[in-house]
């Protein structure tokens, strides 16, 4: 697997353009060996835009008179995207970066330290040097040999395949344009208009958006084709959209934002439309983002992804070892149900 998310064009805007700063309450730890190996890292002040939710630790130990923040997060800010997090060449190179995260942990005086959405391989390397792990479900389309999206379809059943098609049909019926394009492709002036849908979609939670114009704008600029937008236009105006990597053979959908009240919209540019341009293109996989039990109905499969966790405190870490591991056979005990009610046909 690439690392499109732990590379310096992705991180760097996110770092240079002011979405992540000590103001902010993420400050730039990085993890750096001499042979070059490194693992993103941040001092964090708080645990939002990680997706890996904690807030109940935090009061537990706030409850007992202890400080949760700040905690050492070795991950990739804003995008719970499964990928490399300990970035070395071998085993050796990845245990330094553990330990140095550790060593980091303990001079800053952190509660913690955390590494989120890492490879089932780096998972298992700390797990042998004593982190523990956490659990969770997340939807993935895989390709299994569709030549077209009529082909997917007829590998679904019967009424998840109707369902589907009804829901395209209607949003065919709205009169809407939808296309792709390469990020490189927008006017200045059509870039605040996909900036400013990305926005709603947080102004409407009344929530401050995690990235900013100059950040996006960035990005735009230094992944092009690679960071592809399926957009919506209504009489020449960009109306909704939707903004995806490519990661090697994977699709990752990122962000979305609309000015339609169109409420299957949302569905068409963020998940049928994403799983036709990953057929098209010849990819393997398409992530479209964290939560979300609806996608099981739309052709995602359900699996886990671990994050791992070491707590200074000792009987901190004991007590979440046990916690984590009864949470681990309950997530596991909800995948298998989910599994179950998988969208294609049986047999």
């Amino acid at each position: 697997m690439s690392d499109l998310f732990t590379c310096p064009d992705y991180l760097q805007p996110l770092e240079q353009q002011g979405c992540v700063d000590p103001a902010r309450g993420w400050t730039p730890t990085p993890i750096t060996l001499p042979s070059g190996a490194r693992a993103p890292a941040y001092l964090k002040t708080h645990s939002w835009g990680e997706f890996v939710f904690d807030f109940e630790i935090a009061r537990a130990y706030q409850s007992h008179g202890l400080d949760y923040y700040p905690k050492l997060v070795c991950a990739v800010p804003f995008t719970p995207v499964p990928g490399a997090r300990l970035l070395g060449q071998n085993p050796d190179q990845q245990q330094q970066l553990i330990e140095g995260l550790i060593r980091t942990a303990h001079s800053a005086r952190a509660s913690s330290a955390h590494v989120l959405y890492p490879l089932d391989d780096e998972a298992e390397q700390l797990a042998r040097a004593g982190w523990i792990q956490r659990d969770q479900i997340r939807y993935v389309w895989d390709q299994r040999g569709y030549r077209s999206f009529d082909d997917f379809l007829a590998a679904l059943s019967h009424k998840r395949r109707k369902n589907m098609r009804s829901e395209r049909r209607q949003i065919a019926q709205l009169g809407f344009e939808i296309e792709w394009h390469s990020a490189h492709d927008f006017s200045a002036n059509e870039r605040a208009q996909l900036y400013a849908l990305y926005a709603s979609t947080y102004h409407a939670r009344g929530q401050t958006p995690y990235l900013n114009a100059a950040c996006l704008n960035d990005w735009m600029q230094r992944f092009g084709a690679r960071m592809p937008f399926c957009v919506a236009r209504k009489d020449g105006r960009i109306e909704a959209m939707a903004f995806y990597f490519v990661d090697g053979a994977r699709l990752c959908g990122r962000h979305w934002g609309s000015a339609s009240d169109a409420a299957l919209l949302h569905f068409e540019l963020c998940y049928y439309q994403g799983i036709d341009y990953a057929i098209t293109h010849g990819l393997q996989h398409f992530d479209a983002g964290v939560q979300g039990e609806h996608k099981l109905l739309r052709g995602f499969d359900a699996c886990t992804v671990p994050s791992m966790h070491w707590f200074a405190h000792t009987d901190f870490h004991r007590a979440l070892s046990a916690h984590f591991e009864h949470e681990r056979a309950d997530v596991a005990a909800h995948l298998a149900m989910l599994q179950r009610h998988s969208a294609y046909r049986s047999g």
